[in-house]
């Protein structure tokens, strides 16, 4: 059994501050905080995701469609949709990746 607090060691930045939570034997667990103006601009996933804002308030575009995603509230990309997410307040996120898919990819997307 493994225990993780997604809302410990909570830090916000220019750029989205990404730390790999958990990983499992099917999964990988990422919590991305977001302050403010914060901007993932358009990528893909090789494997299918899942989004979930924690607290906070995210757009999310993907395929010329924006949706506002907040507190508690989760969203699902097969694998290789195009998507964006731009903080429009202070966000804490979980994404789960595919266990084949890899922290250091997400990470470099804060670069972008």
């Amino acid at each position: 059994m493994t225990k993780v607090s997604f809302f410990e060691n909570i830090y916000f930045d220019a750029t989205p501050q990404i730390t790999k939570m958990l990983e499992t034997p099917t999964s990988k667990e990422i919590r991305i905080c977001m302050a403010k103006g914060n901007i993932m601009k358009e990528h893909t996933a090789p494997g299918a995701i899942t989004i979930m804002v924690l607290s906070g308030e995210v757009n999310i575009g993907s395929n010329d469609k924006n949706i506002t995603v907040q507190d508690g509230e989760m969203i699902y990309f097969d694998a290789k949709v195009p998507h964006s997410l731009e903080a429009k307040e202070e966000s804490i996120i979980r994404l789960t990746l595919s266990k084949n898919d890899t922290a250091q990819r997400v990470l470099n997307l804060a670069k972008l």
